[in-house]
């Protein structure tokens, strides 16, 4: 072999223990009990983690009964996080008990300050799962909270992966910007609609984070979704309480109970909004950020015919 053949071959080795531009470096792996929690690693952790989804993003929460892949799965992460106060209570020790020892699963909401559920009259508690005196648990309809959710999620990172830390606070930074864009592109929203009419009617009692940073009155409302059939003295008093607070706009689930909301909007000519994104990301706006605005955007439209 001449001199020239062997030049070539140390260049194609040297060019081959060279990683190729934009490969990722992977350096955790996340697993998420929630998608909004998905969402979150990923924001912050960038190219330095990949997120496995435990939760389908075309399934409830409430609901969920993982299966022995989704346990396998699980069992694989250096890190697990749940949104918590309670939301992933059905299923969550069923994923602790399969994790290996030293693997924690970390419920980001924790640390942040809880909304009780206050109603005052038991006709509006919208279902078992959110009963008057409980933890509200959807907490990152907050973009505040979220914010606070972003700098946990950093140092959990940075803790289990010290050598990204100033990976993950950069990240960290950049999306706690683009929140606070977020906060004040919301507020210019909520700025269009009157305060006399800000009244958040749902069916389902998911929203008490946004109205309390938002100025909303939170007004649940039963028989709205397919899983309650109210009687007819309990849609009267739906409508009536309609009527008495002078409701813009009614916001049903995504699976609503059209026979209810056919008779609400007869008997009080209300609006019929299109169905607020309660529980988390969907795969339509598989993001936070596409998740707020769709929401605010729903109200703005419901509440004031503006598009």
């Amino acid at each position: 072999m001449g001199r020239q053949g062997l030049i070539q071959i140390i260049v194609l080795l040297a060019l081959a223990a060279v990683p190729l531009t934009g490969a990722k470096e992977v350096s955790l792996r996340v697993a998420a009990m929630h998608p909004i929690m998905g969402d979150l690693a990923r924001q912050v952790g960038g190219d330095k983690v990949e997120v496995v989804d435990l939760l389908p993003l075309h399934l409830g929460i409430h609901h969920f009964d993982p299966t022995p892949d989704v346990l396998k799965e699980a069992s694989k992460a250096h890190i697990v996080l749940a949104s918590g106060k309670h939301l992933e209570l059905g299923w969550i020790e069923k994923v602790r008990s399969n994790l290996p020892q030293g693997t924690e699963i970390i419920e980001v909401g924790r640390t942040i300050p809880s909304l009780l559920i206050d109603t005052t009259d038991e006709m509006f508690i919208c279902c078992p799962d959110h009963s008057a005196g409980s933890l509200d648990p959807h907490w990152w309809h907050s973009i505040k909270n979220m914010q606070r959710a972003t700098r946990l999620v950093r140092d959990i990172l940075a803790k289990k992966d010290p050598l990204n830390k100033a990976y993950y606070q950069t990240q960290a930074k950049a999306y706690e910007q683009r929140l606070s864009e977020l906060h004040s592109w919301v507020r210019k929203q909520v700025a269009k609609i009157p305060r006399s009419d800000r009244e958040l009617a749902t069916a389902h009692l998911a929203f008490a984070y946004l109205c309390k940073e938002y100025g909303f009155r939170a007004i649940p409302l039963l028989g709205l979704n397919q899983e309650q059939s109210p009687s007819p003295l309990e849609l009267s008093k739906t409508i009536k309480h309609i009527k008495k607070y002078s409701v813009r706009a009614v916001f049903p689930e995504v699976r609503a109970n059209p026979k209810s909301l056919k008779v609400i909007a007869k008997e009080t000519g209300i609006r019929i909004g299109n169905p607020l994104l309660a529980d988390g990301v969907t795969i339509d706006y598989p993001t936070y950020e596409q998740m707020v605005r769709y929401n605010f955007q729903t109200i703005l439209q419901g509440i004031t015919g503006e598009k």
